[in-house]
């Protein structure tokens, strides 16, 4: 935090809900950062007891999770800037390209970010919101890395006049929570990357259920949608264009992270990468392997294992809806589709999506 910030206590319904947080207010008459949330405690053990199974029995699995610390959320960044990757590009010009359409649709007090990242997408819907209303605009952004949660929220307070930003540490699941306690508000959830694709049906159903119980009816969801397409251009978009290495290191970079929270001994430098489409599941699947056999512990998990040269490991997952599919997955949460900015190109939508 800045080292002109100062604490100031909350006051009226908002200290009501949360009687001992404090607020930051940064010197200079921009935003505000409240103090961290930090709910991943509660986290920790369904996710080390999934990473637990997956590393213990074949088909081995390394949750997406560990994916995104510092280091995977800044490889990831930097895989948008490729010219190859069209998801995070065209999601950039559809948000930009129909912002006062948007801003139109989503007059909200309060906006809510699962995985804001660097919220680079974010921060131009914010700018526009807080420019066209005189009252103050709340932003809650939820995400598992700390470093990158708190980073964004000071630069977004820091240059967004009247912003308060509330960051909550944890999973999409627990952030949610802390926000269904929050008090009443017209709200926006954002959902950014096509990340709904990332998960399996069941977890995606879960998901969109936990954003429908935080939020109230009329509330709307924006989101980014992959749909399916041919396997070229998939393949194409998800690995290294010549002379790059970013998807490899970005894959790896699980093991790295392994490495240095549960003190394991992987060495990244002998495994191999590659993104390949699954026509019949409609899913990409991203899969690291060893070039020789791989004997591994993590000592403070007290596992021990073998990965076979060759034997694939799966760190990532990427489903591309047909549109039938998706639009009974949000009728079965109570949710439609109340407006779809598309690329026809590349078959890719922002969707903004209504609580019914």
């Amino acid at each position: 935090m800045p080292d002109a910030a100062r604490h100031v206590l909350l006051s009226g319904e908002i200290d009501k809900a949360c009687p001992f947080l404090k607020i930051y207010v940064l010197d200079g008459g921009m935003g505000a950062v409240n103090d961290l949330i930090d709910v991943r405690v509660d986290d920790a053990t369904s996710e080390i007891q999934e990473l637990i199974v997956g590393l213990s029995e074949a088909p081995r699995v390394i949750p997406t999770v560990y994916g995104y610390d510092e280091r995977g959320s800044d490889l990831y960044a930097r895989i948008c800037d490729l010219e190859t990757y069209y998801p995070y590009r065209t999601e950039w010009e559809l948000l930009a390209g129909n912002i006062d359409s948007i801003c139109g649709l989503v007059k909200r007090d309060e906006i809510v970010e699962l995985g804001c990242g660097t919220a680079t997408k974010s921060e131009l819907l914010l700018r526009r919101m807080s420019s066209l209303s005189p009252e103050s605009l709340r932003y809650v952004p939820i995400d598992v890395s700390e470093e990158m949660l708190m980073r964004t929220s000071a630069r977004l307070a820091g240059s967004i006049d009247g912003l308060e930003v509330w960051p909550v540490a944890g999973d999409y699941h627990s952030g949610l929570k802390v926000v269904e306690q929050r008090p009443e508000a017209s709200r926006l959830f954002m959902f950014m990357g096509s990340s709904l694709g990332n998960m399996s049906e069941q977890k995606r159903h879960e998901l969109l259920t936990g954003i429908r119980s935080a939020g109230s009816r009329g509330d709307v969801l924006m989101v980014g949608v992959d749909f399916d397409k041919s396997q070229s251009a998939l393949e194409t978009a998800y690995n290294d264009p010549p002379g790059h290495d970013l998807w490899h290191h970005f894959l790896t970079n699980r093991l790295a992270c392994l490495n240095r929270l549960f003190g394991g001994d992987f060495d990244p430098s002998v495994f191999q990468s590659r993104l390949n489409y699954n026509t019949e599941a409609c899913r990409m699947e991203a899969q690291i392997w060893p070039k020789v056999d791989v004997t591994f512990t993590l000592p403070e998990l007290n596992l021990r294992g073998v990965i076979k040269a060759d034997e694939r490991v799966t760190v990532d997952t990427s489903h591309k809806f047909k549109e039938d599919e998706l639009d009974e997955l949000l009728d079965a949460v109570g949710m439609r589709i109340m407006e779809s900015y598309e690329e026809p190109s590349v078959k890719y939508a922002l969707l903004l999506v209504e609580m019914t």
